[in-house]
This record gives structure tokens, C-alpha cells and sequence, in this order.
């Protein structure tokens, strides 16, 4: 109040009053919108096949649902929270400034003295993470994407061919602490999550348990349980049609895209400004 009087001087204090009110309804409004998200369309929920989850009942993909309009390809590519590292992947000790075992600056392939745990370098005599245990354990701090969906050398995981001991298709058994193989088909990889900074409330436990337990490709979706969108059942997980309109896209009240906030980075990163 004093800030606005200052502002102007020669207002009478119940103009200023009025200004105040004014102000503090507008910015109130700007929360409600926010959560309602006024200005972005409707869309409906797409496979990896761009076929409406009401119709496959597959997991929803974020590259195929969001990339109906924006280039996800190019986001995805060019953001370092989902390639952490993966695009500067060398040989083990040609990182500057790295340790022996380091194979890139970023998540993937560096050296994590929080968990004390690494990356294995193909043919290393000492498997310790294979790239499915990689996901498994770091997977909450990572959106997904880059690594999670691809090989170093571009290709995709589940057409990688599968070598003795590759880390890339190998996980460590929990027994023996020996590799065994990985199915990537089974198991399916994460694409780039969207929800996690562009939802108000995604449920980042619910996709962290889907990525400890190997379902990767159930991650995302997870990550919309209490949406409505979305149900977890004895059975898996099943899309909730009453959410959809009956074109196949969501209702309007369903479409809560927002701009990340601070809460959002906090899933990843842990402790954030507000």
C-alpha cells in the first residue's frame, strides 16, 4: 500500500485501496487459471503408435501426445536434463577432469559419490550398473529420455544386439552380483516425461515405482495417477474414459499444463527456492 502511494502521490487513498484489491484479484485469477490452463487446447492421449490409450490401452507416450504440436524430437535432444551426459559419452578416463572409470561430465556415464555407484565400462571386470540398473536406481532424478531410450551411439535400446556383458543390455543379478541379460522389449524404455514440469501435481512416487520395478515404459503414465486420467488396478494400468470427450480428447477441465514452478524442479533436485 505504501509502494502504490509512492507510485502516486497525488491518488487519493481510496483510488489506492481500489488498485490494491484490483491487483490482488488479478494475480488471484492468474492462480486459477494457471491450474485450468485457459489458453492451451484440448488433445487427446497417444501411444507410441499414435493411437488414443482409450482405444490400445498401451502406455501413454509423451513424445507422440505432446509432438502432435511441438517438436519433442528437438526438445528432448536438446536438453541436457534429458541427455545428461549422453551426448559427450566417451572411452572410460578421457573425461577432463574425470576419474579412470568416468565416461561422460553429466548423470549417465559420470561417477555419483551420493549413491557410490557407477556406470560399468563395456568389458570392465567389475559389473556394478548396467544401463537398466542405471534407470532402476537413478531414474527418479532423471526426466527421461536420452539414456533411457537410447544407446551412446544412437541407437534405440530394445534394437541393440545383445554382446556378453554389455552393459548397455545387461542388468546385475541382485544374487550374484554376476550381468544377465536385459529385455528392453519387455520392459520398453522412458521417453522424455513432460508431466513432471508441466503438470501442478504429478506423482512422481508413483512413476519412481514403476522405474525401480524395470516398467519403464509405464513410468509417464504413472506419473497421472490422481489426474483422473488414469487408474492403477490389480489388473495394470487403465485409462479412465469418463476423463476423455467423446472425440477421444481430454475433457477441458482435465487440461492443467502449466509453466514448471519450483515444486516441479524440487522432484529432481531436491531442495528449491519457492
Amino acid at each position: 500500500m505504501t509502494r502504490l502511494s509512492r507510485a502516486f502521490p497525488h491518488a487519493r487513498p481510496w483510488t489506492v485501496a481500489v488498485l490494491v484489491l484490483l491487483l490482488a484479484g488479478i494475480l488471484g485469477a492468474g492462480v486459477v487459471l494457471a491450474q485450468t490452463s485457459p489458453i492451451h487446447p484440448t488433445f487427446p492421449l497417444l501411444d507410441e503408435d499414435g493411437v488414443n490409450v482409450l482405444v490400445s490401452g498401451k502406455p501413454v507416450s509423451t513424445m507422440a501426445t505432446c509432438g502432435s504440436c511441438h517438436d519433442t524430437e528437438y526438445i528432448a535432444s536438446h536438453s541436457f536434463h534429458a541427455t545428461v551426459g549422453l551426448e559427450q559419452f566417451t572411452e572410460p578416463g578421457q573425461v577432463g577432469r574425470g576419474r579412470a572409470w568416468e565416461m561422460s561430465p553429466g548423470l549417465y556415464g559420470g561417477w555419483d559419490p551420493i549413491v557410490y555407484r557407477y556406470l560399468t565400462p563395456k568389458g570392465d571386470e567389475r559389473f556394478d550398473l548396467g544401463t537398466p540398473d542405471w534407470l532402476m536406481l537413478l531414474g527418479a532424478r532423471h526426466p527421461g529420455g536420452g539414456p533411457a531410450m537410447v544407446a551412446p551411439d544412437g541407437t534405440p535400446l530394445p534394437d541393440v544386439v545383445v554382446e556378453p556383458g554389455d552393459p548397455i543390455t545387461h542388468s546385475q543379478d541382485p544374487e550374484t552380483g554376476e550381468p544377465q541379460p536385459w529385455d528392453w522389449n519387455a520392459s520398453g524404455v522412458e521417453e522424455m516425461n513432460c508431466f513432471l514440469c508441466h503438470l501442478p501435481d504429478p506423482n512422481n512416487q508413483a512413476r519412481t515405482e514403476e522405474l525401480q520395478a524395470g516398467r519403464f515404459q509405464w513410468a509417464n503414465t504413472a506419473t497421472l495417477l490422481g489426474t483422473g486420467l488414469v487408474e492403477r488396478t490389480d489388473q495394470g494400468w487403465q485409462w479412465v474414459p469418463d476423463a476423455f470427450q467423446e472425440d477421444g480428447s481430454l475433457k477441458p477441465e482435465r487440461v492443467a499444463i502449466q509453466d514448471p514452478g519450483p515444486e516441479n524442479c524440487g522432484q529432481c533436485h531436491g531442495t528449491v527456492y519457492t
